[in-house]
This record gives C-alpha cells, structure tokens and sequence, in this order.
C-alpha cells in the first residue's frame, strides 16, 4: 500500500535551516539534490518572497551550506545552487534503496516541513528510524494511503482506524499525548524528550502532560490485560 506522509523535522544539523532563518520573510524550498562524483550532494533551492540581497547575505552568513550561486531569477523568485557542509549522515547507505520519493520539502526558522511518498509502511518506518538515528525528531501530522483514506499510525494491538485506535475509555487528548511523546522520543532509551517538551508541543502545563500520558499509559495496560488471558490478576 503506497502511502503519503506528512511530517516535521528539527535537528541541530539540518541545511538551509540557518538561511530560512536569516530570512523569515521569505519561503525557502528545496527542488531538487543531485549526488556528486565525489564530496556533498548539490542542492538546487528556490526562494520566494525577499530580495536578492538579504537572500544572499543568508546563504553567506549560513554554516549549514557554501558555494551558494544564483541560477535563474524570476521576480522575486529565485534559484540557488549549494552544498552542505559537513559529512554525510550516519547510515545514509540504508537509503539508497528506499522507495520513497519527496514531493515537497519546505525549510523553515525551525526545519524542515515535508510531504513524501512512500511505497509502503516498511519504507515509511525505515525513513523514520534513519531520522531517528541521526538526532532528528521526526513529527508525524499525516499518514495517508494513496487511495485516500487515512492511514492511521498502528495501536498496541495492530493497525486499526477510526475511535477503535484508542483502548475504552482514553480520550483524545491523552492519545494525542501518547502519540506525541512517541514521536518525540519521551519513550526512547535513553529518552530523548522530557515531560515538559512534550508539554510545550501540547500546549498544555507538563502536570497536565503527566496526568494524560500516565492516565494513556493505564488504559493501554488495561486493554492489553484483557487481550491475554494468561496475565493473572493482581492478589493483595
């Protein structure tokens, strides 16, 4: 099943970060990387929104990109060429066969906002892990099979859709605590989010953070209790 996700990335190490925050005015877009013989990949870069000369003194001012040069103008639309800096990321050879295709990638202040097509969950996951691994937090906002209809993320029991996805009796905003601290990596070990980051994502106080993930955290204990008929009750 071929799937579109939709998804955020932040990270310390992520080009052209450090240029869409030079021009906040301005939409900064990925069209195109192309591997290189030898070195860093070349990146062509579309601009939108700010003038020639506060773009290029972004790009100039960037640690995160170098040999910045301009190939095409269009009213305030522009094109750019560059490379990274810095090596490649760790396990970037995993990708070489994942079958996924970028269909937008947009550099914000904070990273990168992206819309991929997968060919189906093995290769979604794969991406995700790489992420991961390279100290990315990788957001998810939407998982969609090409046929339309949502793709919801897998519960502890397996792929479901609909209110099935929640265990009896947690509400949405503790599954959407849940899913949130998953993704931003509060379950990881070691963990890579605090209850107050999670929190901060929520837009909530992190004791109300607490309370939904424990409370989550519970019920999903509860279902997977009565899915196993071997787990005995507790005897006090």
């Amino acid at each position: 099943m071929g799937l579109i996700a939709e998804f955020r990335l932040t990270g310390d190490a992520l080009p052209l970060v450090d240029v869409a925050a030079g021009v906040p005015e301005a939409t900064v877009e990925f069209e195109s990387v192309a591997a290189a013989p030898s070195g860093p990949p070349e990146f062509v870069v579309r601009t939108v929104g700010a003038d020639r000369e506060a773009v290029e003194a972004a790009f100039a001012d960037a640690d995160s990109v170098t040999d910045h040069s301009l190939v095409v103008a269009d009213g305030d639309t522009r094109r750019y060429q560059c490379r990274p800096t810095g090596g490649p990321p760790e396990g970037l050879e995993t990708l070489a066969d994942n079958r996924s295709i970028p269909d937008q990638v947009t550099v914000t202040p904070d990273g990168w906002t992206e819309r991929r097509w997968f060919a189906d969950r093995e290769e979604f996951d794969a991406f995700r892990d790489f992420c991961r691994a390279n100290d990315y937090t990788f957001r998810l906002d939407r998982l969609v099979a090409v046929d339309g209809e949502e793709a919801d993320e897998p519960g502890p029991f397996g792929a479901v859709d609909g209110d099935s996805a929640r265990p009896p009796g947690m509400t949405e905003p503790q599954r959407e605590a849940l899913v949130t601290a998953h993704e931003m990596g509060y379950f990881d070990v070691p963990r890579t989010a605090s209850t107050a980051d999670v929190a901060d994502e929520l837009g909530v106080a992190p004791a109300s953070c607490s309370e939904r993930l424990r409370r989550a955290q519970g019920h999903l204990v509860a279902q997977f209790r009565r899915a196993d008929a071997n787990i005995k009750p507790r005897m006090d």
